[in-house]
């Protein structure tokens, strides 16, 4: 199924008259492309699909620890290849569970939940070192092969947050 995750978001860059460059696995972990303008490289991008998943009642939140795991493993991917963030580093969530939505990635980066009235209830942090996170500049949700959502960094570079937005028509 990760296939189908990764065809999405490459027909969605191509889409934008990107070329995405496919990078080979290795021993040592690196992202899924390499993502060129006309310009040249313009960023990495590392592609993580959420399967639909059992639901487990007696553990908490498994939607939410789930997501969390691959922003941490995307983590480790973007420090081997652009630990320096030269170029933006983007992490693509293909969703094929029906039980998630843009909703949840943000639940899981800042442990806030939104409720149905609309308020923000804190829930306890889901792991990992938060300063890590500004490795990331963009997330994208697709749901199935339609990008569905999108949340920035916070800590993204305001000359990526600006390119980005103009190569990805955000």
């Amino acid at each position: 199924m990760a296939k189908l995750g990764e065809n999405a978001v490459k027909k969605y860059l191509e889409s934008k008259g990107l070329k995405v460059e496919k990078i080979p696995e290795r021993e040592i972990k690196t992202v899924d492309f390499a993502v060129h303008s006309k310009t040249g490289l313009a960023f990495y991008l590392e592609e993580k699909t959420l399967e639909p998943g059992s639901l487990e009642w007696k553990r908490i939140d498994p939607i939410y620890n789930t997501i969390a795991r691959h922003v941490y493993e995307a983590v480790k991917q973007f420090k081997s290849v652009n630990p320096a963030r030269r170029v933006p580093n983007v992490l693509s969530l293909t969703n094929l569970d029906p039980a998630r939505d843009v909703n949840d990635l943000f639940t899981a980066l800042t442990g806030q939940a939104i409720t149905r009235s609309g308020k923000i209830v804190k829930l306890e942090k889901f792991g990992g070192e938060a300063e890590d996170l500004t490795l990331i500049d963009l997330y994208l949700w697709f749901d199935g092969e339609e990008l569905s959502g999108h949340i920035w960094e916070d800590e993204a570079r305001p000359n990526y947050e600006e390119k980005l937005k103009k190569l990805l028509w955000l």
